[in-house]
């Protein structure tokens, strides 16, 4: 069998990969329920390849909500009082 490039391909193939078993293990799930729904494409595993110390997550139906928050700093221009300010309604 060829190897997989992507979690829905191996998903379908019927292969658990280590990202679904990592995705499982941190949903308190079996590993063959998160395959079955990524295979359908209920679930999602936004995992690049090319990353190092990737720690995979799932995202989807009866899975736990994840929430991203940026707060609008950054390294290049970081001006907490300039940020406040446009958060404030008009």
């Amino acid at each position: 069998m060829l190897s997989a490039k992507t979690q829905l391909a191996s998903a379908r193939n019927g292969i658990i990969t280590n990202a679904m078993k990592q995705v499982a293990e941190s949903e308190c799930r079996d590993p063959e329920f998160i395959r079955e729904r990524v295979a359908k494409g209920n679930i999602v595993i936004p995992a690049n390849i090319r990353h190092e110390n990737l720690q995979p997550i799932g995202i989807g139906r009866s899975l736990k909500t994840k929430i991203n928050a940026n707060i609008g700093t950054s390294s290049l221009s970081s001006c907490i009082n300039r940020e406040l300010k446009n958060c404030k309604p008009p």
